[in-house]
């Protein structure tokens, strides 16, 4: 309970209110951490809610959203669908109906659940990307780096270390310990670079990471040089959303899962997503 009065959505009383949880990967069935998050947010939309005089929170409330989901791209859902011997879709139908259900039994009052694999979401997706390429921010490049397959992301060489397994030296993640490789390939870059400082000044002057103590380790994370690899070469993901123009790149998950927030604010749609962005809350 300490917990979650330190969070936003306690704090001030708004005219509007859109609480979201993390999308969950549906590479496996939910756990309670799963549920543990999603009841969190959604005692923050049923408090916003009464503070307005809203009693039933099942009904449609204008201005009043909290939205949950699922992460359904990338390649330990490819690896884990051809494991189960069904398709990615197939998979996916069944994994995001587990976590839809549990949500459904604990009375979670979500006012939307997405899928990344939704058109609705595959559209918001695409005109992002459109957006950000129009703006010069998508550029084509070779990269190569550490990547690990179980977290789905590269490493930068301060991040790794050596250790001894079984005998042999293998390069980890330092903060997974999961194994890496040594890869190299084409993909899109988005030019994070450009905004690393405005990021750094708004997670430093902003009440933006609740608990504070979390800071320093998300400052971490922002390097001034580093641009972010932003999609996939298809001879290793074939289950995405495809590079528009570009039959040969999949989407990767930083403008693909991140989207789904603009998503079911109605984005390409600014005219629906300026009624209620950004969120009051994400989980």
């Amino acid at each position: 309970m300490r917990n979650l009065l330190r969070t936003p959505f306690l704090i001030a009383k708004r005219s509007k209110s859109f609480i979201t949880t993390p999308i969950f990967y549906a590479n496996g069935d939910p756990h309670i951490g799963h549920l543990y998050t999603t009841v969190l947010a959604d005692a923050g939309h049923r408090w916003n809610l009464l503070k307005c005089g809203n009693l039933n929170p099942k009904k449609a409330h204008h201005g009043y959203m909290f939205t949950t989901g699922t992460d359904e791209h990338g390649i330990k859902i490819q690896n884990a669908a051809a494991k189960a011997g069904q398709s990615p879709n197939q998979f996916c139908d069944r994994v995001s109906n587990r976590f839809y259900q549990l949500f459904q039994r604990f009375n979670v009052a979500h006012t939307d659940f997405v899928r990344t694999s939704e058109d609705r979401h595959r559209v918001a997706v695409e005109a992002m990307w459109k957006s950000l390429n129009d703006q010069g921010l998508i550029y084509k490049d070779t990269y190569s780096g550490w990547y690990s397959i179980t977290d789905e992301c590269f490493y930068s060489e301060t991040d790794i270390e050596t250790v001894n397994v079984d005998g042999k030296d293998v390069k980890v993640a330092k903060a997974t310990k999961n194994e890496v490789e040594l890869i190299g390939e084409t993909n899109y870059m988005f030019r994070l670079s450009h905004f690393s400082e405005d990021i750094r000044k708004w997670l430093i002057s902003g009440n933006v990471i609740r608990p504070k103590e979390y800071l320093p380790q998300v400052l971490q994370c922002i390097r001034k040089d580093e641009d972010l690899s932003v999609s996939r070469d298809v001879k290793r993901l074939q289950w995405g959303i495809t590079v528009p123009n570009d039959p040969e790149q999949k989407i990767y998950v930083w403008i693909d899962a991140l989207v789904n927030y603009l998503t079911v604010a109605g984005y390409p749609d600014m005219h629906k997503v300026n009624g209620m962005w950004p969120p009051r809350a994400t989980l």
